[in-house]
Formats: structure tokens, sequence, C-alpha cells
């Protein structure tokens, strides 16, 4: 039987692209948890959650933190603290801090359950 290859074409680059989006989520809620930022700080602080500055599209870190406003997760607002243009600066809201709480239990659970994944299959190749 031959073996499907998943993850090519346009539609797999728009399901990537949707999981990049979702996953953006969780890592600009945690910063602006910590401080009210605009996007540019927010856009070179997400190397620490492993994404490349280099590779990601800037203009994706912007869309999400747009629905995430329209969504009521963050606020913006020009910021008068800048000594060029002035520049949007986000702060997440109550409702944010809520769906970042939930994030976090569903990423914890998560993990538990590919951890769970790792050690049956080590185990059964181990057992092999």
């Amino acid at each position: 039987m031959p073996r499907q290859h998943r993850g090519r074409g346009r539609g797999a680059r728009q399901q990537r692209r949707r999981r990049v989006m979702r996953f953006l989520q969780p890592c600009l809620l945690v910063m602006l948890h910590s401080q009210p930022s605009h996007g540019y700080n927010l856009l070179a602080g997400l190397d620490e959650f492993g994404f490349d500055p280099q590779s990601l599209d800037p203009s994706l870190v912007y869309r999400t933190l747009r629905q995430m406003e329209a969504e009521g997760l963050v606020t913006s607002g020009w910021g008068a603290d800048s000594m060029g243009p002035q520049r949007r600066v986000y702060q997440i809201t109550p409702l944010g801090e809520e769906h970042l709480a939930e994030w976090m239990v569903d990423l914890q659970r998560m993990r538990q359950e590919i951890e769970a994944v790792e050690k049956a299959y080590q185990r059964i190749t181990d057992g092999e």
C-alpha cells in the first residue's frame, strides 16, 4: 500500500500556518502577562519559545495580535515613550489572563500525553 505524504501543497502550508498562529497566542500572552509591549519587542522575544526570528513572518505576529485584540484577549494603544514614530503597545486583558491560564492547563495536559506516548514507544522499542 503506498504511503501517503502529509504536509505537502498549499493546503498543508495553510494548515501549518494556522498551527503556528495558534501557538503564537500563548507565547504572546505569556510575554504580555509580564508587561505591556509593542509588536517589535514581542516579535524579538519569540526566540525564547523556539521561533526563529529570521524565518518568522512579522505579519503573522501582527495578524495574531489583531485577532487577539478582536477576541478581547489584548488591548492596544499608541505608546508615547518612543523617540521615533509612535508604536502600538499591547496589553493583556483579564479575559486574556483567563485564556492564558486555560492554555497552560491544556499545554501541561498535552505534555503529559506526549510523555506517555514517548514512554510507550521507548518500552516497545527496548523490548524488540
